[in-house]
């Protein structure tokens, strides 16, 4: 039983590895199907006219399910995960749904140095990646390098939980983490963080602007139960 309210890196990383390999707290992360927020970020690149050609990269892509998705509309994709078992089941997924010629996937970590040259990608993602980064550092860190190998005039799409989302809000309150606003999950004992706006603005706000934001209202289930969630999804620009 833990004991303490934090968690090191080399633990959540463990217990990640152990959630994609037998999905059971979030059995989400095992759909091949895309985030709905990656289905508004495409409807939001089409209205703009960006799409086609493009090089994209999504940190922490667990299991590959945005990355091959997008891939198969066009785009020419690179996802990366600290996860050895989601890697080799999203290259599976790839080579299962003919898109590995549209697709790369590598076994990283996102708050270790990036393997990519410096302005290398059109669009780039977090996708609730930053949610599950268990340390202040570390997730400026990985920002930071998000930020530095997308292209100038590049997007970033941010699609994170909120303080408002009430099953993250109950967590918060019954098995809090050593970090305002993040828990513990009472199951894994993962970590995982949900934000404030400012702290999102914060965390982006180095060589990019906020070009469209909106709140993302759904439905939940966790463990039998239905919540209500109203998570943030924010599309920055790479200015220089």
């Amino acid at each position: 039983m833990r004991i303490t309210n934090s968690i090191n890196h080399y633990e959540q990383r463990k217990i990640w590895d152990e959630e994609h390999r037998k999905p059971n707290v979030l059995r989400q992360m095992d759909s091949d199907k895309p985030s709905s927020g990656i289905l508004k970020f495409w409807d939001w690149l089409k209205y703009k006219k960006l799409y086609g050609k493009l090089d994209g990269i999504e940190m922490g892509c667990g299991k590959g399910r945005n990355v091959i998705w997008l891939a198969k509309q066009g785009f020419k994709m690179t996802g990366f995960d600290f996860s050895k078992s989601a890697i080799n089941e999203a290259i599976s997924r790839s080579k299962r749904d003919r898109a590995s010629s549209r697709t790369k996937f590598i076994i990283h970590d996102a708050v270790k140095p990036w393997p990519f040259k410096t302005d290398s990608f059109d669009i780039g993602i977090d996708c609730f990646t930053t949610t599950d980064i268990e340390s202040i550092k570390g997730r400026k860190f990985a920002t930071n390098e998000l930020i530095r190998v997308i292209k100038p005039r590049g997007y970033i799409l941010v699609y994170v939980m909120s303080v408002d989302d009430e099953y993250h809000k109950e967590m918060v309150r019954k098995s809090p983490a050593n970090e305002r606003n993040a828990f513990l999950n009472p199951i894994s004992g993962k970590f995982e963080k949900t934000f404030e706006r400012r702290e999102i603005i914060n965390l982006y706000k180095k060589y990019v602007k906020l070009v469209s934001e909106k709140r993302v209202k759904k439905i939940e289930v966790f463990f039998g139960k239905k919540y209500k969630c109203k998570h943030f999804w924010m599309i920055f620009q790479k200015t220089s």
